[in-house]
């Protein structure tokens, strides 16, 4: 059932129903707000006790968001020591090259597959900007955990919000895996535009064309309806994420005058 939710200072429209049957597509040329809305819906999953995971390849997301943390993953960083966090995280990975940004994008939804099973309670949320450079083909090979998350992450409980700047730079097959989309203004390239008509028309092609900042095209189970949407404004930033400092083993003595006092 689709809700108008609405925080303290943020009203927007959004299905909970659907997203969890579905994935969300958030497309726009620059300066549409389109990672301000993205970012106010991950806060309003997060108060609904969903898990988001944020991969963000611009590095604006730790100053605009409100997830509790953010990580910054470095060049040449071994990334298997990075912490798996079992919190809402934002890995800012704007430092890194865009081949490496792939890579290690698959090598995190590729444990997070694994580490899910059927019977998960928590919903989680995986987010990414720039998705065009993850979601071109579905041939790549760091495109294949993405793509098993989109098509099947429903059974592990996992969806994905797809941040993008133009349709004509994603797959098809992964546009059509999200049922929820919210379209800012259009760009002008005719490949743009062509891409765009071909899914909704000439007349709401126009519409697109001539949105203003904080306007959205809205498409949920297949009703377009034009939307403004109020600028996210964080009250609370992320913070850095420190891993929790593992207790240290017990010694042999300490283990004794612990089973001493546990004796008397």
């Amino acid at each position: 059932m689709q809700r108008q939710i609405e925080t303290e200072c943020y009203v927007m429209p959004f299905d909970f129903e659907e997203s969890k049957k579905s994935n969300i597509l958030v497309s726009g040329t620059n300066n549409t707000g389109k990672t301000r809305l993205a970012c106010g819906i991950c806060s309003i999953l997060e108060m609904a006790g969903w898990r988001n995971i944020v991969f963000d390849n611009s590095g604006v997301w730790k100053s605009v968001s409100d997830l509790p943390f953010y990580i910054e993953v470095e060049p040449n960083e071994y990334w298997y020591k990075i912490p798996i966090v079992s919190e809402s995280i934002i890995y800012d990975i704007s430092n890194l090259v865009p081949e490496s940004q792939k890579t290690f994008v698959d090598f995190v939804l590729r444990d997070l597959w694994e580490s899910r099973d059927s019977f998960n309670i928590e919903w989680v949320m995986v987010s990414l900007e720039e998705f065009e450079l993850y979601g071109r083909s579905t041939r790549g090979t760091t495109a294949q955990n993405i793509f098993r998350i989109m098509h099947a992450g429903r059974n592990r409980q996992i969806r994905v919000l797809a941040i993008s700047t133009d349709l004509a730079l994603i797959d098809s097959s992964f546009i059509r895996l999200c049922g929820i989309r919210y379209h800012g203004r259009l760009n002008i390239e005719e490949n743009s535009k062509r891409k765009y008509r071909s899914y909704y028309g000439k007349e709401w092609l126009n519409k697109t064309i001539n949105l203003e900042l904080g306007q959205f095209v809205y498409l949920n189970k297949n009703k377009l309806e034009t939307i403004r949407v109020p600028c996210f404004e964080a009250t609370d930033k992320p913070i850095e994420y420190t891993p929790p400092i593992p207790e240290k083993p017990k010694g042999f003595w300490s283990k004794l005058l612990e089973g001493w006092h546990n004796w008397k």
